[in-house]
């Protein structure tokens, strides 16, 4: 099977554990053929039987690009799901096939791929995209295809109160939840009273400034300062002498991971000692890995902790980590995981019409996953659970698991 937006190659379904082997001049140890144009689309088939019916659906992901640090950990999670499913006899004898494409955390992009799945590849559920921005600009194509669309991306910018899709799902909480909890910690525990905020540019860290400007008045507290790092941004020098100079006593991370390990790397260096504590992207390895230093004694609000002694996490774990060649999950592979087994659920009982499965999803479906009990809620998500935890340079200490 091939799909060329900017890469082209071909599928040679094959290998023994995923059915896909790719041909073309070789990359990296891995055949294909690379086009010239910069943005990249790409289709994998994940998971074809060897007999009988196959079921598609496709994950959109960010596998170039801002973002693209989750890609990997976004399709292991979906793919070990579906792999399991598949091992156990599919969805009533059918077996799931997923299909992969690259949105490169790009809406234009998103818009293509996700216009290709619906409109010609007709799967019957999209997992992604799991930018926010991304899924502003797209989920009305899952509503005029009537396909489910299931993400993991927070902001709470598209609750269903916001806008009422019903094609529309969340596969982990979302950052009203989070920041919510973050600024409770922050003034609570932490004892902060001048906060200073570092956020980003896009819609994910600007919902999650929305939701801190309303909640820390709450307490009594003014922001003393608000200081933007934008995507991709190499110094927050500037941001932070800011900060500094209005006396803030404690940070607010509102950033994505790579600008997170940026503004932490430099406030080390400036030497500033006050309370860090930050939102989901400040509280996964793709953070830690780039500040493992400068991270240490961190806070962070996570969807997911991989030492987390729950018996679900751990056997996630233990899967994950037996079929990645001992690779550690991240948030937020655990959605798609979840979410894989929501759709199969959905699928076993409805079949595959799209306003069946959407209607079954908000209505009836509740199942035990590696995030506790998936149910849809007022506002399409399927669980609050969020963790406050602080990273000691090894992994992040559970403080407190919140639903």
């Amino acid at each position: 099977m091939m799909y060329n937006a900017s890469r082209s190659f071909r599928v040679n379904l094959s290998s023994q554990r995923t059915g896909l082997a790719i041909e073309g001049p070789k990359y990296g140890g891995v055949w294909m053929k690379l086009s010239k144009v910069l943005v990249v689309a790409i289709v994998l088939l994940i998971g074809v039987a060897a007999f009988g019916a196959t079921i598609k659906v496709a994950l959109v992901a960010p596998f170039t690009g801002l973002g693209s640090i989750l890609g990997d950990y976004i399709k292991m999670g979906a793919q070990l799901a579906l792999e399991e499913i598949n091992a156990a006899g599919g969805i009533n004898g059918d077996m799931l096939e997923m299909i992969v494409y690259d949105d490169a955390a790009n809406p234009s992009t998103a818009s293509s791929v996700i216009r290709r799945a619906l409109f010609q590849d007709n799967v019957v559920a999209v997992f992604g995209p799991n930018m926010s921005s991304a899924v502003i600009g797209v989920h009305p194509l899952a509503q005029q295809a009537k396909v489910p669309m299931l993400v993991g991306a927070t902001s709470p910018s598209f609750r269903y109160s916001v806008i009422p899709n019903d094609f529309l799902f969340r596969l982990r909480a979302d950052d009203k939840v989070k920041v919510i909890q973050l600024v409770k910690y922050a003034v609570e525990v932490l004892g902060i009273e001048k906060p200073g905020i570092v956020y980003g540019s896009t819609d994910y860290c600007l919902a999650g400034l929305d939701v801190a400007k309303e909640e820390f008045p709450k307490y009594g507290i003014e922001i003393v300062a608000m200081e933007q790092i934008k995507e991709g941004d190499k110094d927050a020098t500037g941001q932070l002498l800011k900060l500094k100079n209005a006396g803030f006593d404690g940070l607010i991370g509102l950033t994505h991971e790579s600008e997170a390990a940026v503004t932490v790397n430099q406030l080390r260096q400036l030497q500033i000692d006050v309370p860090i504590i930050g939102f989901s992207a400040w509280g996964v390895p793709a953070f830690t890995d780039l500040a493992p230093e400068a991270a240490i004694g961190v806070y962070s609000v996570q969807g997911f902790n991989p030492i987390d002694p729950d018996p679900a996490v751990q056997a996630f774990v233990e899967a994950y980590k037996a079929r990645w060649d001992g690779k550690e999950p991240s948030d937020p592979g655990q959605a798609y995981y979840d979410g894989m087994y929501l759709l199969a659920d959905a699928l076993r009982n409805v079949g595959t019409d799209g306003t069946k499965l959407a209607q079954y999803l908000a209505n009836e479906a509740n199942i035990v996953g590696v995030q506790g009990e998936l149910k849809c809620d007022e506002h399409h998500n399927f669980t609050n659970v969020c963790l406050i935890s602080q990273f000691d340079g090894k992994d992040w200490q559970i403080i407190n698991k919140l639903y």
